[in-house]
C-alpha cells in the first residue's frame, strides 16, 4: 500500500497522532537545501566516527545500544562527549541538522532538549547512517532494550531521519502494528530483529524518502528498510518523557 493518505504533514496535530500511535509517518519537507545536503553529506563521510552494530548499516557516529548497552554507560559517555567536537566543526562549515529540528518542534509548542542521564550527563544526537541493502523487520523501542537508563522510561519513542543521498526506488516499510511484550515470542535466536510472521495480518506501508525532506516515524511500530545502496540520512530518536516534552538521543 503507498503512503499517500498516511503520511502527515509536519503539524503539531500530527505529531501528536504520531506519538499516539494513530499515524504511520510525518513529512517535514524542503528541510535542507540541494546545497546543505551535499555539504553535510561530504563533511559526515569524511570526518564523523564509523561504527556498525549490524552489517548493513555504516553509522557515521555512536549508540547508545552499541557504546552503551553492549558496553557500559561509562564508555558511550566518554565517548559523547567527544563527538561534541565534530558537530561544533560541522556547525562553523555547514549546519547541523538536530539544531533546526529541535527549533522546528519548539516552533510547534514542544519542550525540547537532549536526553540526560543521571550521574552522567547529556547524551550524544545526531548521526549519519549509510545503508546498504535490506535491514530485517525490527522496531526501536527503548523500554524493551535499555532497562536501568534513562531512556528506557520514555512514554513513546520516535526516530526522525533527515534523507541526504537516496533513490526513487528506495523504500521504508512500516506496518501498522506496535511491538508489546508477548511479540519476543517472534525474536529470530541471537538477533534484534523478528521473524516476519509477527507483522502477520497487519496493514503494511511503503514510504519513498526524498532528499531533503525529514521522516518521523513511531520507531516501536514495526518496520523495515527496503533494499538500498549507497543511501545516506542524518537523524536520531526522540523519547517522550512527559506531555509535550521530548528528549533526543542516539
Amino acid at each position: 500500500m503507498a503512503d499517500s493518505h498516511r503520511v502527515a504533514p509536519f503539524t503539531k496535530g500530527s505529531m501528536d497522532a504520531l506519538i499516539g500511535g494513530e499515524a504511520v509517518a510525518v513529512r517535514l519537507d524542503r528541510f535542507a537545501s540541494e546545497d546543505e545536503i551535499a555539504g553535510l553529506a561530504q563533511l559526515l563521510l569524511r570526518g564523523s566516527i564509523r561504527t556498525n552494530s549490524i552489517a548493513e548499516v555504516t553509522r557515521l557516529g555512536i549508540s547508545q545500544f552499541e557504546q552503551g548497552v553492549r558496553g557500559s554507560k561509562e564508555a558511550y559517555f566518554a565517548a559523547a562527549r567527544e563527538q561534541q567536537g565534530f558537530a561544533d566543526r560541522v556547525r562553523q562549515a555547514s549546519f547541523w541538522p538536530l539544531d533546526r529540528f529541535m527549533a522546528a518542534l519548539g516552533a510547534l509548542g514542544y519542550d525540547v532538549d537532549l536526553m540526560s542521564e543521571p550521574g552522567f550527563g547529556s547524551y550524544w544526537a545526531g548521526n549519519g547512517k549509510l545503508r546498504n541493502g535490506t535491514t530485517p523487520v525490527h522496531v526501536d523501542f527503548s523500554p524493551q532494550d535499555s532497562p536501568g537508563w534513562a531512556v528506557g522510561e520514555v512514554r513513546a519513542q520516535l526516530a526522525w531521519n533527515l534523507y541526504l543521498v537516496c533513490a526513487p526506488t528506495d523504500e521504508l516499510i512500516i506496518w501498522d502494528r506496535q511491538w508489546c511484550p508477548a511479540d519476543d515470542d517472534h525474536l529470530v535466536p541471537g538477533e534484534y530483529f523478528y521473524d516476519a510472521t509477527v507483522v502477520e495480518g497487519a496493514t503494511r506501508f511503503a514510504i519513498a524518502p526524498r532528499p531533503g525532506e525529514i521522516l518521523v516515524l513511531n520507531s516501536r511500530n514495526y518496520h523495515t528498510v527496503a533494499t538500498c545502496e549507497n543511501r545516506l540520512a542524518f537523524g536520531s530518536f526522540i523519547g517522550v518523557v512527559a506531555p509535550d516534552t521530548l528528549r533526543f538521543w542516539s
